[in-house]
């Protein structure tokens, strides 16, 4: 089944604000085995919703609207919805508490009458009532089986509806056309719910040219599996997506695994985690999987506390991060780390030979299994003469004379170069940890 999700809101047209609602639904029902093939949003005008409801129900089964619900004079969707679907706005009583829920103190009969606008939905649809807020949603099923639902443009409001009433319908649905498809329906055939599964991978410290490059032979090898991959691109983060479907659950399972270990034999350390895996969860789950007590520290200069904050990110991080110092300046590295100020005059505070005295001092302080530490030039200026802005160095110190230096070339902006430079050293830690308690 295919479905089509519609954000509604001139704020979403004009840039002004992010669509989330989107990605939240489309995540959900791909989940669910249902493709997405078209994203729409909208501005708040009745023309362009029912032109845009015209296009979606002539190519989805499953029409999800969010936003344009309120009770104000720009919130359109239920006029446009009920003009697409030539009925006539009728007012649900069993809706007029929620859209008085926040008509406390005024009385006023024009306001009253603004929020009931809320209570109104197209003839013969059902209702949805809210849990959170007071505009109402509802649903439409055309005659053809396909199906409009229509929920609040607020995230949490959306959040609550399309998660206690959209979803369950939904899955709900989903059930009938498997118990349809056993009964009479022929494999591949439309009667037949056919299941899409996702895999992500997390990758860093390759581009996504090089990629590309490595795994033309896997992608042979998934287009005969029926996967599709793809890849997209942010400065630190290469996420690897796989995409399988079939009709047989299992057949999906399987080959996303024979697709997902072919690149992990290709890219090995490259990919640091899956799916929703953040790099400070990776650390943490290299640390349990260890069975041991290791502690970290960390000593940060062009980062800033960037990779503290990634590491605590991670719920139970406090059992094996002990803290983090920012030498930012030359003054703090020699006053508040304790480095010697003549490794700096001679060789520049970005250098290797200071980044390596950062680790080492932070372990000190700490008293911490492993400490890192990362030192560089974020630009846009260039404070040491013959250094260009994405020079950095990176640095671990361990246990057992673990002693490691990395020298980088980061490209992109003052941000894109202290997350890369974070990503990097995090994975390397990750790797270092491994590698220690194999």
């Amino acid at each position: 089944m295919k479905f089509t999700v519609v954000s509604i809101g001139t704020e979403i047209n004009l840039g002004l604000i992010l669509n989330t609602n989107s990605k939240y639904i489309a995540e959900a029902l791909t989940e669910l085995g249902l493709e997405c093939n078209f994203m729409i949003t909208v501005r708040d005008n009745e023309h362009d919703i029912v032109s845009a409801l015209k296009v979606c129900s002539s190519v989805s089964d499953i029409i999800i609207v969010s936003g344009g619900l309120g009770p104000t004079d720009d919130d359109l969707t239920r006029e446009a919805i009920a003009k697409y679907l030539s009925r006539d706005l009728v007012r649900d009583n069993s809706l007029d508490e929620s859209s008085l829920r926040f008509l406390k103190y005024i009385k006023n009969d024009d306001v009253t009458q603004g929020l009931l606008k809320q209570s109104l939905v197209p003839d013969g649809s059902v209702p949805i009532k809210p849990g959170v807020g007071s505009a109402s949603g509802f649903l439409f099923q055309l005659d053809d089986g396909k199906i409009i639902f229509s929920i609040p443009g607020v995230p949490r409001e959306m959040k609550d509806m399309f998660d206690k009433d959209v979803l369950p319908f939904i899955k709900e649905r989903l059930v009938d056309k498997k118990k349809e498809s056993h009964t009479g329906g022929k494999a591949g055939s439309d009667e037949e719910v056919k299941i899409l599964r996702k895999t992500i991978l997390l990758t860093t410290d390759i581009s996504e040219s090089q990629i590309e490059f490595l795994l033309k032979d896997v992608k042979k090898t998934a287009i005969e599996k029926n996967i599709e991959i793809g890849i997209t691109a942010n400065p630190g983060l290469i996420k690897i997506i796989l995409i399988s479907q079939s009709y047989n659950a299992t057949d999906c399972k399987d080959s996303l695994n024979v697709i997902e270990n072919g690149i992990r034999d290709i890219l090995d350390e490259n990919i640091y985690g899956k799916d929703d895996t953040s790099i400070g969860d990776s650390i943490k789950d290299a640390i349990d999987r260890s069975g041991m007590s290791i502690t970290i520290s960390t000593a940060e200069s062009i980062t800033g506390g960037l990779i503290s904050s990634l590491i605590t990110d991670t719920p139970g991080s406090s059992k094996y991060f002990k803290g983090s110092i920012i030498p930012y300046t030359d003054y703090s590295k020699k006053n508040v780390l304790g480095l010697d100020g003549k490794i700096i005059r001679s060789d520049g505070a970005v250098s290797k030979k200071v980044c390596l005295e950062m680790a080492k001092k932070a372990r000190e302080v700490f008293n911490t299994d492993f400490a890192i530490s990362t030192t560089g030039i974020a630009g846009p200026s260039i404070p040491e003469k013959g250094k260009d802005v994405g020079l950095v160095y990176c640095s671990i110190i361990g246990p057992g004379n673990i002693k490691e230096i990395y020298e980088k070339r980061f490209i992109g902006t003052r941000a894109d170069i202290k997350f890369r430079t974070a990503q990097f050293i995090l994975n390397r830690l990750r790797l270092a940890i491994i590698k220690k308690t194999n």
